[in-house]
């Protein structure tokens, strides 16, 4: 498992079903598995019903484990004890002429804390919490997408959470 290792290469013809791609430069994510003993954090959105895995954006002359630490400590309130890179999504949206390329790690909590949301987290009614592996599962590949944007938020994280479960069955 590493961070090169390209987990998924989503496009619209995985999402939608049609051809083209985008040439956007693409925006850098830094994203997580995060664990706290038995359990995983999951971000839930009420205003889209929406459950996704922590992580954002890379800010200019940010290195990738600097954006995820940050992230993760924005997002959960949590430092981290261990950052093992599982590996990489990228997005081409040919509809909304946008790539996305999203690393994604797993994340051991050293210490928990208070989540430090965005005035945008904040409005979708954003909100941490803590499940089994299954149910984080369950509850990220179960959600029924309403918007473009929204199958694409879901295939990506499905896509890291099926090839995590797979390495997990793997050692």
């Amino acid at each position: 498992m590493d961070q090169t290792h390209l987990i998924a290469n989503i496009t619209d013809k995985e999402i939608c079903g049609t051809d083209g791609l985008s040439a956007a430069a693409p925006r850098y994510t830094a994203r997580a598995i995060v664990k706290k003993g038995d359990l995983y954090a999951v971000m839930y959105a009420e205003k889209f019903n929406l459950y996704s895995l922590p992580g954002g954006g890379i800010d200019a002359g940010e290195d990738t484990v600097t954006a995820l630490k940050r992230e993760i400590l924005e997002e959960t309130g949590c430092t981290c004890a261990t950052i093992t890179p599982l590996g990489t999504v990228t997005e081409n949206r040919a509809q909304a002429d946008y790539t996305q390329i999203s690393y994604y790690f797993i994340v051991t909590v050293k210490e928990a804390g208070t989540p430090q949301l965005t005035d945008a987290e904040k409005q979708n009614k954003t909100q941490l919490q803590w499940h089994t592996l299954a149910q984080t599962f369950k509850m990220i590949n179960n959600f029924q997408p309403t918007t473009y944007q929204q199958q694409y938020l879901k295939a990506r994280d499905v896509a890291a959470l099926t090839y995590y479960l797979k390495t997990q069955k793997e050692q």
